[in-house]
C-alpha cells in the first residue's frame, strides 16, 4: 500500500490500479492509519526554461494549449497567472478545460483552427502530442508557415519523442509555468495585442454563429439546442461529465467551465460508460454544486444500470441523454465514406429515462425544443438522479475539422 501512494503522488500524476490477490484477504497484518501520499515536486531545467522563454518573448503569434495534466497536476493557478502576466492567448482541452475561465479575453478556444494553423508559436502545456492536436503539426493554413512547437508535460516520459520540437521541459507544472511567466517577464514579450484582437474578433464572430444552432428549432431536436438550454442554467461551480461520442463532442464546443475541474471526461479514447463513475465522484467531493452527466444513448446502454447506486447512497445527478437512437460517430463518417452504415442503429427512441424510474430515480422523454429548458429544471429541483432523455436529430452530426475538439 505504501508503494501504491508513492506511485500516487509521483509524476505522471492520475488513479493507480492496486491489485490484491485473494489469498492476501485472508492473512492478517498490523493495521496503521494510512498516511497521504507524499507529493513529489520535479523542478524544471532552468536553461531550457530561459530557452523556452526567448522563444515565447520574440513570437509574434504565440499561443498555449492547456491540456488535462495542469489540472491533474494543481497547476491551474500557475496557468491562469501566466496567461494574465504575460497576456498569451490560451486554449484548453480535455481536462484542462476551466483552467482558463469560459468567457476570459484569453481564451480562444473559439477560434482553434485559426489560432493553430497561422500562429509562430505552440506551447503545449499537460497533454500529449496525439490526434486532438494533429501529432504535433501545426501551421499551414491560408499560406502560413509550419509551426515552431514547444512541449512542457509533468515528467519526461510525457515529453513527446515523435513530433519536431523546437524547444521542451518537464517537471511539477505549476513550477514549469511559473518559473517560465518569471523568465518570459525579465526578457519582455512583444506586443501581441494585434494578435489577441484578431482571435478575439473570431471568438466573438463564432460564437455569434454558434447561438443560431444553439436557439434551433428543429424536429426532430438538434443536440446543439440541449446546450443553448443547458449553458445558461450552469451555475459557475458546476461539474459537467462528457461520456459519449457526438453528442459529447457538441459539449466541448459549446461549454467553457467557470472553474478547474468544471469538466470531466475519459480522456481521448473515449471509454464509454465511464461517466456514472464520475458523477458520484463528483457529487461526493463538491456536495454543494452542480452535478450534469451528459450520455450519448450508445454510452448510456454501458452503463446506466449504474443509476441503482445513485438511488442507494442518496446521490442526486442530472443526466442528459441526447437519443438520436444510434453510434452517431460511427454512423455518420461510415455514410460519408462509403454512403452506408452497418451495425450503427439502436433501438428507436429508447426510454432510457424509465430505466432510471426503473431503479429509483426519476426522469422524462423530450420531443419538443421548447420543452428541454424546462424539463432541466424539473431535473435540478428534483433532488434524485434524473435523466432528461431527449430525442434527437441523428442527422444533425458533429462538423468535424482538421483541429477537432
Amino acid at each position: 500500500m505504501d508503494e501504491a501512494f508513492t506511485v500516487a503522488g509521483s509524476s505522471h500524476r492520475g488513479p493507480v490500479f492496486v491489485d490484491v490477490p485473494m489469498d492476501e484477504l485472508f492473512n492478517t497484518a498490523e493495521t496503521r492509519l494510512a498516511t497521504a501520499p507524499t507529493r513529489v515536486r520535479e523542478t524544471p531545467d532552468a536553461d531550457a526554461i530561459d530557452a523556452i522563454a526567448r522563444l515565447v518573448a520574440s513570437a509574434e503569434r504565440p499561443v498555449l494549449v492547456l491540456g488535462t495534466d495542469v489540472w491533474a497536476d494543481g497547476a491551474d493557478e500557475a496557468a491562469l497567472a501566466l496567461v494574465e502576466s504575460i497576456g498569451i492567448p490560451a486554449i484548453t482541452n480535455g481536462m484542462g478545460r476551466g483552467v482558463i475561465p469560459g468567457g476570459h479575453p484569453l481564451l480562444v478556444t473559439k477560434a482553434r483552427g485559426q489560432a493553430l494553423g497561422t500562429s509562430d508559436l505552440v506551447v503545449v502545456v499537460g497533454t500529449p502530442l496525439d490526434f486532438r492536436l494533429s501529432y504535433g503539426s501545426f501551421g499551414g493554413k491560408d499560406g502560413a508557415p509550419l509551426t515552431r512547437v514547444v512541449h512542457l508535460a509533468d515528467s519526461a516520459g510525457q515529453v513527446s519523442h515523435h513530433a519536431h520540437l523546437a524547444g521542451w521541459a518537464h517537471g511539477d507544472l505549476a513550477l514549469v509555468l511559473t518559473d517560465l511567466g518569471h523568465a518570459v517577464d525579465r526578457i519582455g514579450p512583444r506586443d501581441w495585442t494585434p494578435w489577441r484582437t484578431a482571435l478575439q474578433e473570431t471568438v466573438a464572430a463564432t460564437a455569434a454563429r454558434d447561438a443560431e444552432l444553439l436557439g434551433a428549432t428543429a424536429d426532430p431536436v438538434h443536440p446543439a439546442r440541449i446546450y443553448g438550454e443547458l449553458v445558461p442554467r450552469l451555475e459557475d461551480d458546476a461539474v459537467v461529465i462528457g461520456d459519449g461520442g457526438d453528442f459529447v463532442s457538441f459539449a466541448g464546443k459549446f461549454i467553457e467551465p467557470k472553474r478547474p475541474g468544471g469538466w470531466l471526461d475519459p480522456g481521448p479514447y473515449g471509454c464509454l460508460g465511464a461517466g456514472l463513475g464520475a458523477a458520484m465522484a463528483a457529487r461526493l467531493v463538491r456536495p454543494s454544486s452542480q452535478v450534469v452527466l451528459l450520455l450519448g444513448d450508445g454510452a448510456a446502454g454501458f452503463s446506466l444500470m449504474d443509476v441503482d447506486s445513485l438511488v442507494r447512497q442518496n446521490l442526486p445527478v442530472v443526466m442528459i441523454c441526447g437519443n438520436n437512437s444510434a453510434w452517431g460517430l460511427e454512423k455518420g463518417p461510415m455514410q460519408m465514406l462509403y454512403g452506408y452504415d452497418v451495425a450503427a442503429d439502436l433501438a428507436p427512441q429508447t426510454s432510457y429515462d424509465g430505466v432510471v424510474r426503473s431503479l429509483g430515480g426519476a426522469g422524462e422523454t423530450v420531443t419538443d425544443p421548447k420543452q428541454i429548458g424546462p424539463a432541466i429544471d424539473r431535473a435540478f429541483a428534483s433532488g434524485v438522479p434524473y435523466l432528461v432523455n431527449v430525442i434527437t436529430d441523428v442527422n444533425a452530426a458533429y462538423p468535424r475539422s482538421t483541429f477537432g475538439i
